[in-house]
């Protein structure tokens, strides 16, 4: 049995109890998993490549305690993965359904799309580079802290070429540092985190307000001061152009738990073909719903035509705690309870 045929073999709802159940802290992501499970569905294996996905328990004690269930060879190109055959271990009885869910979240460990899994590696590997003031300033300090306060000496390594010339760092730990210093590190350590936040929202508002988009600059400032955040990336795996957004909106309503009464502000950004647009119907019925379940007042939609020669929709939803509302929910609550107890 190929990963192709077992995939087949069950849907995603039945796997989801037991992918809900090992993924227990992160019931906000099932709904990636879902993406993930109907793109290989979709896909067409490499009939060239042949491999073997072994399925096996791992570690434990002899009455089983601590073991779990290893899944490996499946970290290739997904179309490659979906043509190997998958050798199951002689020990190991579980349902078809637990053994999909198990292929699953090995398969997505670097990315819930061949797409997202070339990003990881990108960033991994890839130098970084700067697009903002906030990574520039970040930068800076980073190259400030190397310079004045790593303790480093230089040193030759024995090449063919004697001009060479390696810088390496002396293998011993840092010296203890006194109060001073400790304190200018924390300080150094707050401000990279600021400094990394701060990049992080500026790089989202550049697409949220890229070019043929709806939204403008001064309709997402706020997201550099908001006092917390979530964003949740949607795409629409179907065929079906006419439920693209019906699909994403099962997505947050039925394979997704988010915690909706932590935030009081939404933006909802839509990325969507010219060549392939959306229905105003289609469209009204995705707010309507997003609305109804979200339950905010303050939502902000915005579109993006691209141009893409795929129909898939992509969705960024955004979940805020704006504090403009927060005050004014504050004060409506107050003028309430005067009312009540004057």
């Amino acid at each position: 049995m190929t990963l192709k045929e077992l995939i087949m073999k069950v849907d995603f709802d039945r796997i989801r109890p037991y992918l809900e159940d090992f993924e227990a802290e992160h019931l906000d992501s099932i709904y990636a998993y879902r993406e993930a499970y109907d793109t290989l569905r979709d896909m067409e294996p490499d009939r060239e490549s042949h491999g073997r996905i072994k399925i096996s328990w791992n570690g434990g004690t002899e009455n089983g305690e601590g073991k779990w269930l290893n899944v490996s060879g499946i970290h290739v190109n997904w179309e490659a993965a979906l043509n190997y055959d998958i050798v199951i271990a002689d020990n190991v009885r579980l349902p078809l359904e637990e053994l999909a869910m198990h292929c699953l979240w090995e398969i997505t460990f670097w990315g819930f799309s061949p797409e997202e899994e070339f990003e990881t590696y990108k960033r991994k590997h890839d130098f970084p580079k700067t697009t903002n003031e906030y990574e520039v300033a970040l930068m800076k300090l980073r190259e400030s802290i190397w310079k004045h306060q790593v303790r480093r000496k230089s040193s030759c390594k024995k090449t063919n070429d004697p001009q060479h010339r390696v810088l390496t760092l002396p293998d011993r730990p840092m010296a203890p540092m006194n109060g001073p210093k400790q304190k200018r590190a924390q300080r150094q350590k707050k401000r990279t985190q600021r400094l990394k936040g701060l990049a992080a929202r500026e790089n989202l508002i550049r697409a949220l307000t890229a070019n043929g988009s709806s939204l403008h600059r001064n309709d997402v400032d706020f997201l550099l001061n908001v006092n917390c955040g979530t964003q949740y990336d949607y795409t629409s795996a179907t065929h079906n152009i006419s439920s693209r957004l019906n699909y994403i909106l099962e997505s947050i309503t039925k394979y997704q738990h988010l915690a909706l009464d932590r935030y009081n502000n939404a933006i909802i950004h839509i990325r969507v073909s010219s060549h392939y647009p959306l229905s105003e119907q289609e469209f009204e019925k995705f707010k309507t719903g997003t609305r109804a379940y979200l339950d905010y007042e303050d939502i902000i939609f915005g579109t993006t035509a691209t141009d893409d020669r795929t129909p898939k929709i992509k969705v960024t939803i955004l979940l805020n705690l704006r504090e403009e509302a927060k005050k004014v929910r504050r004060l409506t609550s107050y003028a309430s309870y005067k009312k009540e107890t004057d």
